[in-house]
């Protein structure tokens, strides 16, 4: 593919030869005759260096060899991507192989694989693709042009929008962890609510997101969420939130919009976190109460810049501990 017509499609300006385009690569993994990007000045004299044949930059840089600019270079070059993916879709139709229940509405186009199990009164939308082993209950609702991959589970009575993707082995409806303790043993609390995701949402693989116990788990448009999560009942995750991978956010609590969770956060229950808030890596939130804005860092997780400074004082410890014993010491205070 032509420089040209990349930059046509793209809307962009070119600059310098016209190339011809037989892939991508990034700077890490630099291959000849591919484009690549770059967002920043300091990466110009490395794309320079490297065997990439041409770049997306962003606005104001120039480079010594052929490039488009873009006010998003990250995003230009995410579409490019798209065109030189070696995965090809799957063929269409629905498997002899597959069972679904007469009962069950499919919309056009929609394709089932192997082995996958559509169960009564299920309903799914057009040009929606299911893998094999694929399990979808009763009731259930997936809206059109979905991926649903090898593995997930989806349980009875469960609501999905449209363009949603789920990775492998996820399990989206499985009982909230209730119990109450009588006469000296745990009793399950039935969980009769159901789950209602929205659209654009991404899912990653083994990612378990539990029914409610009444009422509802929500996971509202366009919330990407990675693999290894555990969501509890009657979470409610706020739209365009990114929720990465190992966190565990416990029952009845609530992100609002555009919230970032990154590896390993956990969260405890009842907990309501207002919208933009980031908590950083590995961080645990113990607060019932979390203002919208806020960065958080630690466990339990405070302020950043706030656990920053605290993080600082204990590196100076041993070094106070010492000077307190020499003051003891000349002061003859004999500790306990």
């Amino acid at each position: 593919m032509k420089l040209s017509e990349i930059a046509r499609r793209l809307g962009l300006s070119m600059h310098g030869e016209d190339v011809e385009i037989e892939g991508v690569s990034g700077l890490d993994a630099p291959v000849a005759g591919t484009l690549g990007f770059i967002e920043h000045k300091r990466m110009v004299a490395e794309a320079n260096a490297s065997p990439i044949e041409a770049f997306i930059v962003g606005e104001g840089v120039s480079l010594n060899k052929p490039f488009l600019v873009s006010p998003h270079p990250k995003y230009s070059f995410s579409q490019v991507v798209a065109w030189f993916s070696p995965y090809t879709p799957y063929e269409r139709g629905i498997s002899p192989q597959a069972y679904v229940h007469p009962s069950a509405k499919l919309g056009a186009g929609v394709t089932v694989m192997p082995f996958a199990c559509i169960m009564e009164d299920a309903e799914i939308g057009e040009n929606t693709v299911i893998y094999p082993h694929v399990f979808i209950g009763k009731g259930v609702k997936v809206g059109r042009e979905c991926v649903i991959k090898a593995g997930v589970k989806i349980d009875d009575l469960t609501i999905i929008g449209e363009r949603v993707i789920i990775h492998h082995n996820t399990v989206v409806g499985g009982d909230g962890f209730g119990y109450v303790v009588h006469e000296g043993r745990n009793v399950k609390i039935p969980q009769i609510g159901r789950i209602r995701i929205g659209n654009d949402v991404e899912i990653g693989a083994c990612v378990t997101i539990d029914r409610a116990a009444l009422g509802e788990t929500v996971i509202e448009d366009d919330v990407k969420i990675d693999n290894l999560v555990q969501i509890a009942h009657n979470v409610h995750i706020g739209a365009h939130s990114i929720i990465v991978a190992q966190v565990g956010i416990a029952g009845s609590t609530s992100l609002g919009e555009g919230c970032i969770l990154a590896g390993q956060v956990g969260v405890a229950d009842h907990v309501t976190i207002g919208d933009r808030v980031v908590v950083m890596a590995q961080s645990g939130i113990e607060d019932k109460e979390v203002p919208s804005g806020k960065v958080l860092f630690g466990t339990p997780a405070r302020d950043f810049m706030e656990q920053k400074r605290i993080l600082a004082a204990q590196l100076r410890l041993p070094d106070l501990v010492k000077r307190v014993g020499e003051i003891e010491k000349r002061l003859g205070i004999e500790r306990e």
